[in-house]
């Protein structure tokens, strides 16, 4: 019987493989019969068992998962009379019952079960090797714990599974969810062992994007960094746990939350971004970078755009933690002006556009003035921003990227980035702004000439497929793919899951927060900014401690922790539903995903451009909660589970 069982679900668990996203290493088809004897006795089998777990990996190239629900990505608000689910969320429409978006309780117990088995009956052949059998079990306890870390960040009151199931139905999968801290205490020790199990990295090219130390030690320094802070360790200078978060119990009366601070939390995260740090770059890896002609001087448009498209092997050393495989060109479709072939509704808030910094380093926006359908700005006097008007010349910069005007190319070490007539929210912003957007009326490579977001353009409205807010994403998007001949340089690249910016932003933001509880800020600020200085210094922009053009760093800890989050938003954005986590971490979601979302008016026609260029509402959002519903069936099935707060009426 209980092979039959674990036969059952092997056969449900392989009908998804082709969706796997590890190397050719995994890319396994399964038989139409397996029994539990075979599976561990056959290589290929073997193989095909732990690919499953890498096939439900979250995936990279999604616009209807995390990323769509943060402030960031902004897929066209017109999708949602198409069924589009992640504006539904957005609009406050969803329920426990509501499918999609995020769906790690759907899949994660799952592969957790079957991480458990391989790690039970899995045993060397012929042709696999004790050593070999020994990085699968240590694979299968990081998957173990990295589902785990996800769920409890992802719904906050989660069980923990200590074994496989033996039956399809009855007690051993009527589970309790554990205290908050257990569950990441538990995750945390468990990536800490399956660490110490696995290389930092493998000689087999075909081993690319398979679990290593360092991927563990990424996992775990981002688990806890989101243990330590404000929503689950309410700090006293905070505005304290939510009532009903601070009441909520398991089926037993054991409480789900601790709402006492505890600053020891943001030491350990410290410590686990420091050695996730140390011993990557021991194993060679680095921020990517690519120079100009001399070999010296950083080109910060190039090393932003192909940190996202070269693979380790093309020398990109940022990469911890890659999926190799995922669905980059559905995505660039999306991405691409409908004028281009695409689309053309996958676009970014203008919030993301507010925040990139100037070319100068300094934030263009101080605050917002809402009234209503319209909105205006407090400028930064110290950035050189403005709203109003068009460029008088062309903005050159020292770089190789050369995709804002047309004709231009890839040599010379100097480029234009927006030309003269371009509207000057645009103008004189740092490199990773130009990566990341594409603007209105902006030379747009599918197309050959520059895109039409006005009322009635070939970009705009009035179809649904539109940027709501007026831009459409770049970052990540193959910035060669050409629709109409479908060819690109980078058509099948990767995802990119943890990369080394990450743990420098992480180490800063933990380092900052425990010098704050520790009230040693001033003794400790030049090392909290180290790392933010390298970021960057990659950028091209003036750095806080360090450079000929250094701004200081700041005297107030609050103001540097306003600056290490928006370093963190602008570095990080649109990968992965990162600034969803943290936006939810840092207790901020409530009102920055709440009201009214503003863009440029896309209902001025070309012929009234001053129009568009004004800040208008296209949206108004619905914040529910800072924890995703448990689905309704899983409670259903399981009466040990408890709805999270939020999500109970």
């Amino acid at each position: 019987m209980k092979n039959r069982i674990i036969t059952y679900i092997l056969l449900g668990v392989l009908g998804v493989l082709p969706l796997t996203s590890c190397s050719d290493y995994l890319d396994k088809m399964p038989d139409d019969q397996l029994t539990l004897e075979n599976v561990f006795s056959n290589r290929g089998n073997l193989e095909r068992w732990l690919s499953y777990l890498y096939s439900v990996m979250p995936e990279f190239y999604i616009y209807d998962g995390p990323d769509a629900i943060g402030d960031e990505l902004a897929p066209s608000v017109g999708w949602e009379s198409q069924g589009f689910k992640a504006i539904q969320y957005q609009n406050g429409n969803w329920t426990p019952i509501s499918p999609g978006v995020v769906t790690y309780w759907d899949k994660y117990p799952k592969a957790i079960r079957q991480a458990y088995t391989l790690i039970k009956y899995a045993h060397p052949l012929s042709d696999v090797s004790e050593k070999e059998v020994n990085y699968m079990k240590a694979e299968c306890r990081f998957f173990i714990a990295y589902y785990h870390a996800m769920m409890a960040m992802t719904y906050g009151a989660v069980p923990i599974i200590r074994e496989a199931a033996v039956e399809l139905s009855g007690e051993s999968l009527l589970l309790k969810q554990e205290p908050f801290d257990v569950v990441v205490d538990w995750a945390a020790n468990e990536l800490l062992e399956a660490s110490r199990q696995l290389p930092a990295s493998y000689d087999e090219a075909n081993k690319y994007g398979r679990i290593t130390s360092l991927i563990c030690l990424a996992i775990r320094a981002r688990l806890l960094t989101f243990a330590a802070s404000q929503l689950v360790n309410p700090s006293p200078d905070g505005k304290g746990m939510d009532p009903e978060m601070q009441a909520m119990t398991n089926v037993d009366g054991v409480k789900i939350f601790n709402s006492t601070f505890n600053e020891n939390h943001w030491k350990r995260a410290k410590d686990a971004n420091k050695l996730l740090i140390e011993e990557a770059e021991k194993a060679g890896h680095a921020l990517y970078k690519e120079y100009l002609s001399d070999g010296v001087t950083i080109d910060p448009f190039l090393s932003y755009q192909n940190m996202m498209m070269l693979r380790y092997k093309e020398g990109n050393t940022e990469i911890i933690f890659p999926r190799t495989k995922d669905n980059a060109g559905w995505f660039d479709d999306q991405a691409l002006p409908r004028g281009a072939g695409g689309s053309g509704s996958l676009g970014v808030t203008q919030l993301l556009v507010d925040d990139f910094f100037m070319k100068n380093g300094k934030m263009p926006i101080l605050g917002y003035n809402n009234s209503g359908n319209t909105q205006t700005v407090d400028i930064n006097p110290e950035s050189a921003y403005s709203e109003t008007g068009y460029s008088t010349e062309d903005d050159v910069r020292a770089t190789n990227w050369h995709y804002a005007v047309a004709g231009s190319k890839a040599s010379g070490d100097s480029h234009v980035v927006a030309p003269k007539n371009t509207f000057n929210m645009y103008c004189n912003r740092e490199p990773r702004f130009y990566i990341s957007v594409v603007y209105n009326e902006q030379y747009h490579w599918g197309k050959g000439k520059a895109t039409n977001f006005f009322f009635n353009g070939e970009d705009g409205q009035p179809s649904h497929d539109n940027p709501s807010a007026g831009y459409l994403i770049r970052k990540h998007v193959d910035p060669t793919f050409v629709h109409s001949t479908n060819t690109g340089s980078y058509k099948s690249r990767q995802g990119i899951l943890y990369r080394l910016a990450e743990a420098y932003l992480s180490y800063a933001e933990s380092a900052l927060e425990y010098s704050i509880a520790k009230g040693t800020y001033d003794a400790d600020k030049t090392d909290i900014v180290k790392y933010i200085d390298k970021i960057r210094e990659r950028a091209g922009i003036p750095q806080y401690a360090a450079g000929e053009k250094k701004l200081g760093i700041p005297t107030d800890p609050e103001e540097m922790r306003k600056l290490i989050r928006r370093e963190r938003r602008v570095e990080m954005n649109c990968e992965g539903g990162l600034r969803w986590f943290d936006l939810r971490r840092w207790k901020e979601a409530e009102n920055v995903l709440n009201g009214n979302f503003y863009g440029m008016n896309m209902l001025a026609e070309k012929g009234n451009r001053d129009e568009f260029y004004k800040r208008v509402r296209y949206q108004t959002r619905k914040f529910k909660s800072y924890w995703w519903p448990i689905p309704q069936d899983e409670i259903d099935k399981n009466p040990n589970l408890k709805q999270m707060p939020g999500w109970m009426n």
